[in-house]
């Protein structure tokens, strides 16, 4: 605490990002700005593209679902983005297991939807992996609105779309990454 009563500011910490002269950091900031829309942009395709195909009054939607997981998953670096993918994969999967589950049984309603919610984060949480259960939670909640809101659909079939597109997105973060670092390695943009 200092003389008013306030903690100390924190000290100013060096990085190679600190040091950068604003030109190359504006640099780096694009680049990094178009990674990330290059991630979306496959995944939003991708998935529009394939969601168009196996369930078409749901394409738009699965492309803004693939997107997000790209754009979640996308990490700095590629190790990082692969361990992102993982957590993203398995949360993925347990959500739509839940929801699909639920849905098969029961209708939409909020009860349903935070007894899901806590089952998908409990056993994220009994898998050791905690953070997944975020995503799982996510998960739950995207499936079983979008069964809300398309009634029509099959439950097992909203489910099964949104785990693929949640994996498009990923696949595309991966892609992206391992290409981005490639690039790096070989030259200066993106690096």
């Amino acid at each position: 605490m200092n003389d008013n009563g306030a903690a100390p500011a924190a000290p100013f910490v060096f990085s190679a990002e600190a040091l950068m002269t604003l030109p190359d950091r504006v640099l780096s900031s694009l680049a990094r700005g178009c990674q990330v829309a290059l991630a979306v942009l496959i995944a939003f395709l991708a998935a529009l593209e394939s969601t168009g195909i196996l369930h078409p009054a749901s394409a738009i939607f699965g492309a803004l679902w693939a997107s997000i997981s790209a754009i979640v998953v996308l990490q700095n670096d590629i190790s990082a983005t692969g361990s992102a993918a993982r957590l993203r994969f398995w949360g993925t999967i347990l959500g739509a297991v839940i929801a699909g589950g639920y849905l098969m049984i029961w209708p939409f309603s909020p009860l349903g939807l935070g007894v899901c919610i806590a089952l998908a984060v409990a056993g994220a949480h009994l898998l050791n992996q905690n953070d997944g259960g975020r995503l799982a939670a996510i998960t739950v909640t995207v499936i079983l609105l979008q069964g809300e809101m398309n009634p029509g659909a099959h439950p097992l079939v909203t489910a099964g779309l949104r785990f693929f597109e949640a994996c498009l997105g990923a696949a595309s973060a991966v892609l992206v990454s391992w290409g981005w670092m490639r690039v790096a390695k070989y030259g200066r943009f993106g690096g």
